[in-house]
């Protein structure tokens, strides 16, 4: 392949462009990490019952999981604004830029009444959704059409680690204690403003240059960027390497949720700490996950992205194991700790290169590139991990009498209920989602190489 060939579809890759883009992570990850303070918000400030929550994420998960295939699609049909913007910038502008606004009612209470505030909750909830797919969906079909060289995407999944690693220990330290000081709303706000600051570096680095619009343009007129919907939805479904990637993708994300989401109950309710306290295990799970993001990426490098996933779901169940033995404070930190060797790897540096590795497969086979699409259909499912999880918490407090209200005055059951419910549960769940994986995903390190090779020759 000529050089000018090669210009055809590739952008230029520096490293500066690399950190700008990594950038976004810490734009988005604050924004998650705040979303993620809602459910407890709900149930302790708003006091909802827990088990109208579970409503409320199911209402949300259906509205996203409608929205999730939708926006992929309409993201890989459209046409008109390509040759002048981008195919995926409009789409993650439009997120970042009215998502954030959003995100700050979701902590307003606008009425004493309990109908009304759930129901203002899931509005909210949705809309917000809506935009942050819009984000998220087009930065994942986005992530392998800029970085195709495979030096270029592990070394931006490193830089992504560190920077976001290093984000995450700050965010995680001071937002739990910028509740205790200054309540919801003013953290909100303030991590808001910060998430807009890191967003503007990350605009600069997701342009598209003259060449990567005309190519992509290109593809829309020669009808390779995109298929009739059922077409695609089809393929989609078949391809069992992607539907691997999916499930193990929906299964970390139900434990995760149940892992993260369940500390400051249990911190609180059980340990009988402030909501400060998360912030050191918290801390400790981030910082190990960003500090051994290079080892993960060397690790996938030598025996290849399958093996090494399957490595870090392994870590990730031991983690949850030993998790249903902490007792106070200092031990559920070290667990945590030993939990960041996983998280690294599964929510990190090797699941970025396993949703590539197989978007490049799935465009090898279909001779189309469809990244917005397949994002859509991974999403369709981790879209009712919340929902589930919210599901797993209201039936561990019905058999255990579990009463967010009652604080510290629970009884021993019910704390132990919410110790079982982010260790236990999400094991079993991390098990079902590793053997399935094992099972499914085929492709090797070989390949992976090939289908890079391939999609060169194909000009996609």
């Amino acid at each position: 392949m000529t050089e000018q060939q090669k210009m055809k579809f590739s952008d230029e890759i520096s490293t500066k462009r690399m950190v700008f883009y990594s950038l976004g992570g810490i734009s988005t990850g604050l924004l998650f990490a705040m979303w993620g303070q809602i459910q407890y918000f709900a149930a302790t400030v708003l006091l909802i019952p827990t088990s109208v929550i579970p409503l409320i994420y199911l209402i949300y998960s259906i509205m996203d999981g409608l929205n999730d295939p939708i926006i992929g699609y309409l993201a890989d049909k459209s046409k008109r604004f390509t040759s002048r913007f981008g195919k995926r910038f409009p789409w993650i502008v439009t997120g970042l830029i009215i998502g954030p606004i959003l995100l700050i009612f979701s902590f307003m209470q606008i009425s004493p009444n309990l109908l009304t505030t759930v129901i203002w909750l899931i509005l909210i909830m949705a809309i917000y959704e809506i935009f942050m797919t819009s984000v998220e969906i087009n930065q994942m079909a986005l992530f392998p059409d800029l970085f195709r060289e495979d030096v270029h995407r592990r070394k931006v999944i490193v830089i992504g680690a560190i920077i976001g690693g290093i984000a995450a220990i700050i965010t995680q330290a001071l937002i739990p204690r910028f509740i205790t000081s200054l309540g919801y709303i003013w953290t909100v706000i303030i991590v808001v403003i910060i998430a807009y600051i890191c967003a503007v570096p990350f605009i600069l680095a997701i342009r598209e240059s003259s060449n990567m619009k005309n190519f992509r343009a290109e593809l829309d007129s020669s009808q390779r960027g995109s298929s009739p919907v059922a077409e695609v939805i089809k393929r989609i479904f078949k391809d069992r390497y992607w539907m691997a990637i999916t499930i193990a993708g929906f299964a970390w994300s139900i434990s995760g949720a149940c892992f993260l989401y369940g500390l400051n109950f249990y911190v609180q309710h059980s340990l009988g700490l402030e909501i400060g306290a998360t912030a050191l295990p918290l801390l400790m799970v981030y910082a190990v996950g960003f500090l051994l993001a290079p080892l993960w990426t060397w690790i996938s490098k030598k025996i290849g992205v399958r093996n090494a996933y399957l490595a870090g779901m392994l870590c990730n169940i031991v983690a949850y194991l030993i998790l249903v033995f902490v007792t106070d404070l200092s031990s559920l930190t070290l667990v945590f700790v030993f939990a960041g060797v996983g998280f690294s790897a599964t929510s990190g540096v090797i699941f970025s290169l396993l949703r590539a590795e197989g978007i490049d497969n799935a465009t090898v086979n279909s001779g189309k590139r469809e990244e917005g699409s397949y994002s859509g259909i991974y999403k369709i499912f981790t879209a009712f991990s919340y929902f589930f999880q919210s599901i797993i918490f209201a039936v561990v407090a019905g058999f255990t009498g579990y009463n967010p209200l009652l604080g510290v005055s629970n009884s021993e059951i019910a704390k132990f209920g919410l110790l079982f419910q982010m260790s236990i549960i999400p094991m079993i769940i991390t098990i079902i989602g590793t053997v399935a994986f094992f099972f499914l995903y085929k492709v090797s390190k070989e390949e992976a190489k090939e289908n890079k090779l391939k999609i060169e020759e194909m000009n996609l």
